[in-house]
């Protein structure tokens, strides 16, 4: 066969997809749209193709269409054109390379909202054309998330010193969508319930926009210009963009409170790393349906979580700039993280960054740091010993080292300070410089480090008693290491007990926050037991955060919270009574203010179901249908699933059976139900003996998943019965073996804390 160039040509066709994987078509309020959803490795499902992130060519795309109808891709239109009857054919100009994940392909009556221009800036001559896509209607609820693009987009232009890579930037509010956005390149599409923003919409929402917003935009360099060629590499664009959401909102929001969250972030990922079977966040892939195991907070939040590190240890003066350098290097192209380390090496002239990093990215684990205070004539100095976390029941091996980025903050009096060292070894001893023999010490001060610290008791005394007027960072990492500390049987709950009484008159709305979700876990495992103690510091903590909101009632978020704790957990009358009072008015006249906030829906509806019995459960579903309000119906989902009357819970199961709600919501509706332990049996044997029918109601990339609806048993039946289940249909199920053997682990380790320190905690939290 001669040498030369081949073209190829396929003709292809398949039907549109029903649980919204590649090309799905959807129907809401009466009108169909097409959507394409194909990371990871979906496109094949509707464009034969080279279906691999490493593959990176420019496509021409045109579409046929029915004619009137709005079409959106990765590039503006170049030109629109009948094509027989009631058709047009739609054609756009060729992309830069994209894989095929990257691809945009929608089709509906989208209402387009022209937002005018992104400005040129010093790193950009040209300006670049934004607009807005949502059903029809619903156009005037992009104005906020269109509102904050140019700063966004600026901020990232301007800390990589790399211009935004596309020609125009269109914002697509999907009615469905299996996850919340993902970043197709010039044409990013959300799920419209966390876009779409109306004058009910509560600061809790508005905040959750604004980073998945800052997020998706930050993948424009990190994973559409710049690609990881396989998926063991996803958090070079996971990882790298969840670290940019806090760190573009910390700066245009000062106060907002961003670089906190991202430390509460950060520890949430601890939970699942502290599993022995936790993947390590850059972890082969050798099997397709292990790829979307990788999308989990190992890849996300670790990724966050040492990227933040990183970048507070070594400076963003030198971090960032050093990005911008990785992202011209490899524009248009795939890159590894082996590329990674050693252009930020060669950027910074520092290879500790790239060997700190890869010690974290490599290996699963979180780091342990003992810590002791050692105090002499002639100084003042920490002790160190660093393992791997392991609690209570597991078979982790601690011998386990990193090289971490450790800084101590102590207070002496009225003299304070900090102290770093870069450790590389299991022992080490820090210098405390300027201190004799400090009152109270911080192993993790900033609370950026990725690791937890262990303390003798007179340490965690002196800690405790610091809480309250704790920087928010060192305060959520003092409460997490103080209750993986009781999980590893080296605390005791009466310490624990007084941890959380502490961090309750912190004053920073996160860690008011990790302590309600604190008490919400423990009245959950106390139930039942005699804890008056436990309800009454729960009390205590409600009614002293209420009167802090009083004198600042812009506090609005830790409002909320505070109501949906008030009514669902400790089931406050006037909380409940109001709350009800308010859904109820709402769902009369949805136009009118009512004064409930849109992030009070869900706990509101369970208040009036809770209070209203089958009458309300048929008016709640039938609201579903008639009010079209995304985020609503996201709330009416959680609060039916959550349902602990015996007949209402039976209708619950119907509607995951018939899968009416939609694919994501009948998962949702299992999953509410499965978190009782008043309808968790019942919701089990449902799905035992339905279990092929659910996996074809439910996303397909969620069918992995399904293990852990098991999650809440905590006893031996429990196990058995996830065992029973995916023995016989675990083939049913792609990819699911990651989340079974995590879900196993998990519910063999609430045993084992169970049988450890159930006593103990009934002990300390029984009496006032």
């Amino acid at each position: 066969v001669p040498g030369g160039g081949v073209t190829l040509t396929v003709d292809y066709d398949a039907p549109f997809d029903a649980n919204l994987a590649g090309l799905f078509r959807v129907v809401e309020q009466g009108q169909a749209y097409a959507l394409a959803k194909s990371e990871s490795i979906q496109a094949r499902r509707f464009l034969p193709s080279f279906d691999e992130p490493g593959f990176k060519a420019p496509f021409d795309i045109s579409l046929t269409i029915p004619a009137g109808m709005t079409a959106i891709s990765n590039t503006p239109v170049s030109r629109r054109e009948p094509a027989g009857s009631d058709f047009e054919r739609v054609t756009f100009l060729r992309t830069r390379p994209l894989s095929t994940y990257l691809l945009s392909v929608a089709v509906g009556n989208f209402e387009r909202v022209d937002a005018g221009v992104i400005p040129p800036n010093a790193y950009r001559e040209w300006p670049v054309p934004l607009s807005g896509y949502a059903r029809r209607g619903k156009g005037a609820e992009l104005a906020n998330v269109l509102a904050i693009t140019p700063a966004i987009i600026r901020f990232y232009e301007e800390s990589l010193r790399q211009p935004y890579p596309y020609d125009k930037l269109d914002l697509i509010a999907a009615p469905q969508w299996p996850s919340g956005a993902t970043e197709l390149a010039a044409a990013v599409t959300y799920r419209e319930s966390r876009i779409l923003s109306n004058p009910q919409s509560g600061p809790q929402f508005i905040r959750a926009m604004k980073s998945v917003h800052a997020h998706e935009l930050a993948h424009m360099w990190f994973g559409d210009l710049v690609t990881p060629p396989w998926w063991n590499d996803l958090w070079l664009k996971e990882g790298f963009a969840s670290w940019a959401e806090p760190a573009v909102l910390s700066s245009l929001e000062p106060d907002g409170g961003y670089d906190v969250t991202a430390i509460a972030d950060s520890i949430s990922a601890m939970r699942l790393d502290s599993l022995a079977s936790a993947r390590a966040v850059a972890e082969p892939i050798f099997r397709n349906d292990d790829i979307r195991n990788a999308y989990d907070s190992i890849t996300y939040n670790k990724g966050l979580a040492v990227l933040n590190m990183v970048d507070h240890w070594f400076g963003p003066d030198v971090f960032r700039p050093a990005l911008g350098d990785y992202i011209a290097t490899f524009a248009d192209k795939a890159a590894d993280s082996d590329d990674f380390f050693r252009v930020i090496g060669q950027a910074t002239d520092n290879p500790e960054i790239g060997k700190s990093l890869k010690s974290f990215v490599a290996q699963n684990g979180v780091p342990l740091l003992d810590a002791e205070l050692q105090c002499a004539e002639s100084g003042a100095k920490v002790a160190l010993d660093q393992s791997r976390y392991r609690p209570l029941g597991s078979t982790i091996d601690p011998n386990r080292l990193w090289t971490i980025p450790v800084c101590i903050s102590w207070q002496e009096g009225d003299k304070s300070g900090r102290s770093c060292s870069l450790l590389a070894s299991e022992h080490a001893v820090v210098p405390l410089s300027g201190a004799t023999c400090p009152d109270v010490y911080h192993p993790n001060a900033g609370g950026t480090g990725y690791y937890r610290f262990a303390l003798a008791d007179r340490g965690w005394a002196k800690l405790a008693d610091a809480l309250p007027d704790m920087e928010a960072g060192e305060a959520l990492t003092a409460l997490d290491s103080g209750m993986a500390a009781f999980a590893a049987g080296r605390l005791d709950a009466s310490m624990l007990r007084r941890l959380l009484a502490s961090a309750s008159a912190n004053t920073n709305p996160t860690v008011a926050g990790t302590v309600i979700d604190a008490y919400t876990g423990l009245m959950e495992r106390l139930a039942g037991a005699p804890a008056e103690g436990l309800s009454a510091d729960a009390l205590a903590m409600s009614d002293a955060m209420r009167a802090r909101i009083a004198t600042d009632p812009s506090n609005m978020e830790l409002k909320s919270r505070l109501d949906a704790f008030d009514a669902t957990v400790l089931k406050r009358d006037d909380t409940r009574a109001r709350l009800a009072r308010e859904i109820d008015a709402w769902l009369g006249n949805p136009s009118a203010d009512s004064g409930l906030s849109g992030d009070l829906f869900a706990p509101a509806l369970s208040v009036f179901l809770d209070e209203g019995g089958m009458t309300a459960y048929n008016r709640v579903l039938a609201a579903y249908t008639d009010i079209d309000d995304p985020a609503f119906g996201q709330a009416v989902a959680s609060a039916l699933g959550g349902v602990t009357d015996a007949e209402q819970a039976a209708r619950t199961r119907e509607l995951v059976g018939a899968g009416t709600l939609g694919p994501r919501e009948t998962f949702t509706l299992a999953a509410g139900q499965m978190s009782h332990p008043e309808t968790r049996d019942a919701m089990w044997n449902f799905l035992a003996q339905n279990f092929p029918a659910f996996l074809k109601a439910v996303p397909t990339q969620w069918q992995r998943a399904t293990p852990r609806l098991a999650g809440p048993f905590c006893d031996q039946a429990g196990l058995d019965a996830l065992n029973q289940l995916f023995s016989e249909y675990g083939t049913l199920a792609e990819g699911h073996e990651r989340a079974l053997a995590e879900t196993r682990e998990a519910i063999t380790l609430c045993m084992a804390q169970k049988e450890a320190n159930q006593a103990d905690l009934e002990t300390a939290f029984g009496t006032p």
